[in-house]
């Protein structure tokens, strides 16, 4: 369990919840991390590397548990399996999905109401699927928070994709927490940390949404352009290729982004007329018929060159794309060195 202070009121209080419904330390170990030098995904990888048992539950310290939840999640978790609990959330984000349900029993430990939740039944059926930061699984299937790319946020959807490339079985199961929501990420001014995470998957993976999740070796040219064009186009490419006249404008925005990147971008954008794209696909862009739904196509660009499937040149709206080869990397991105 992830924590920013050790001897907060919400850590405090899930030691004492936890110590009186699973009293016998030797069968359920709770493992806090408070090491604030490192990122909330690290956090999480750490806290599992120091845990003796062969099972592992991911929760937050604003979280209260339902009895019986580690019976019921001891029961699923099998090899090759990422289980994922139910939250009970009070209305602070009303969006419900298989795994979550809104219904109020409090918003903070002082007005919540433990023995309505307690009473509180739902369906217990268990479901495919899963997301976000709340599962269990053996600890020998835990591949790893890539803490590195993502301080927060998005860790959560990069890991659930790794686990889908690697052929693990993902279910939703009944166990139920009451979730206080966002007393431990969501603090301060954590929106361009989200932003940034957002922009890091795109540059790691090649797409943000995708049917097939397919990677691949894209190189884009651009042939005139702006600052704005260049911080549109940079995630969604492995190169980028700049007239040399945009040197300037190069230079400004690897130092105002390369703080809120592991990756190197005075390597990944590169200038005419001493530097050229050697990637295994080209896409062509003119900064004066770039349009937005130029833009949309980029965006979907994995999925359409799947679907394309073949070697070649065509155009797509006011892209020109050349596809030399097709060769998939997401496998290469299923496991992190050292989680």
């Amino acid at each position: 369990m992830p924590v920013g202070d050790k001897f907060d009121k919400y850590t405090l209080f899930i030691q004492k919840h936890i110590k009186e419904l699973y009293p016998d330390e030797s069968k359920v170990e709770l493992v806090i991390c408070d090491d604030k030098d490192i990122s909330l995904g690290e956090k999480y990888n750490k806290a599992v590397k120091l845990s003796k048992g062969e099972k592992i539950i991911l929760i937050h310290n604003d979280m209260v548990l339902k009895p019986g939840f580690i019976e019921l999640m001891d029961k699923y978790i099998t090899s090759n399996k990422i289980v994922t609990y139910t939250r009970i959330e009070p209305p602070i984000y009303p969006d419900e999905y298989p795994g979550k349900i809104i219904q109020n029993f409090g918003y903070d430990l002082e007005d919540f109401d433990y023995n309505a939740f307690k009473n509180f039944e739902i369906n217990n059926e268990v479901i495919k699927g899963g997301s976000q930061i709340f599962f269990g699984c053996l600890k020998k299937d835990y591949i790893g928070f890539d803490g590195e790319t993502f301080k927060m946020f998005c860790e959560d959807d990069d890991i659930h994709l790794r686990y889908d490339l690697g052929s693990f079985e993902r279910i939703i199961c009944g166990a139920q927490v009451y979730h206080l929501v966002s007393k431990t990420s969501r603090k301060g001014d954590y929106q361009p940390i989200e932003h940034n995470s957002n922009i890091n998957f795109i540059r790691k993976w090649g797409f943000r949404k995708s049917q097939y999740n397919k990677k691949y070796d894209i190189g884009i040219k651009i042939k005139g352009g702006t600052s704005s064009l260049l911080e549109f186009l940079e995630p969604w490419c492995s190169n980028i290729l700049l007239d040399d006249e945009m040197q300037v404008i190069t230079s400004h925005y690897i130092d105002k982004e390369q703080k809120n990147t592991p990756f190197n971008l005075s390597k990944k954008i590169l200038s005419t007329p001493f530097q050229s794209l050697e990637n295994e696909i080209i896409i062509e862009i003119d900064q004066k018929t770039f349009n937005q739904q130029d833009y949309l196509y980029l965006q979907q660009i994995s999925d359409i060159i799947y679907d394309n499937g073949e070697l070649g040149y065509f155009e797509l709206g006011n892209l020109k794309i050349t596809i030399n080869s097709m060769n998939e990397y997401q496998k290469n991105l299923i496991f992190i060195e050292n989680p």
